[in-house]
């Protein structure tokens, strides 16, 4: 996948930044752990996420204003950049292999026009422009075109854990599933699993650039429950469990 201008050093400066978030988790200082405060989404901000934010601003600021989970708006520009810092922090705090970041960028009519998930447990990159959908390792210049998984055994569920409404239904049904906690990484993994579903209201921050990655899947979106499928005969069965007494 080619980009040019503006878009290419953009990228740029956002894979440089996971570059160096990556080494500071690999493996993390124990100060990186401590609890500060409450952040814009509302969840506790732990050291992590804000020198993660930190390093993202420093590379993307000159690219436009910045909506962060931790901070809210930082700086201003034509275009807004949104940043999930530390997308899965529980997970990262915990030593569970399954934590990144999350960055979208929108042009001036608040289309999202590039945008970039990284999986910093394993270096993975998910990365969307109008030009395609690649997948590489954040060390590694090579990308391939991300496909769709046409045999996939097992879907996710994001915040199964709390879900009284859904999860008994996918049980009755015996629907196989994980709830690995990180919500970005998961959507950008939709073309992989047989599904992603979502249980409550989506906040920015978790979701701008993994739903522009699963643009051209199926999609049902409510208030409280999100379901994006690459099958259709799949996302039809889903509709049908889940929504059956609505």
């Amino acid at each position: 996948m080619t980009v040019a201008g503006d878009q290419r050093d953009f990228i740029e400066a956002v894979l440089e930044a996971n570059r160096e978030i990556y080494l500071l988790c690999m493996p993390p200082d124990l100060s990186l752990y401590t609890p500060l405060q409450h952040g814009e989404g509302g969840d506790v901000t732990h050291r992590i996420d804000q020198v993660a934010e930190e390093i993202f601003v420093k590379h993307l600021r000159r690219f436009g204003g910045i909506y962060s989970e931790e901070s809210g708006m930082i700086g201003e520009g034509d275009t807004l950049i949104t940043i999930d810092p530390l997308d899965g922090s529980d997970n990262f705090l915990s030593n569970f292999p399954y934590f990144g970041t999350s960055v979208a960028r929108e042009n001036g009519n608040g289309e999202v026009i590039a945008a970039v998930i990284v999986n910093l447990a394993t270096g993975a990159v998910f990365l969307k422009t109008a030009e395609g959908f690649v997948s590489g390792d954040l060390f590694d210049k090579r990308f391939h075109e991300v496909q769709k998984n046409p045999n996939p055994k097992i879907g996710i569920f994001e915040r199964a854990y709390c879900s009284t409404r859904y999860a008994p239904k996918l049980k009755k049904a015996k629907i196989k599933y994980r709830v690995p906690g990180a919500m970005a990484l998961s959507l950008a993994l939709a073309h992989e699993v047989a599904f992603v579903i979502v249980e409550g209201a989506l906040r920015t921050f978790d979701v701008r650039a993994g739903l522009f990655m699963c643009e051209g899947l199926y999609q049902h979106k409510t208030n409280d429950l999100t379901i994006i499928c690459q099958n259709k005969n799949i996302f039809d069965r889903l509709r049908e469990i889940l929504l059956e007494d609505e």
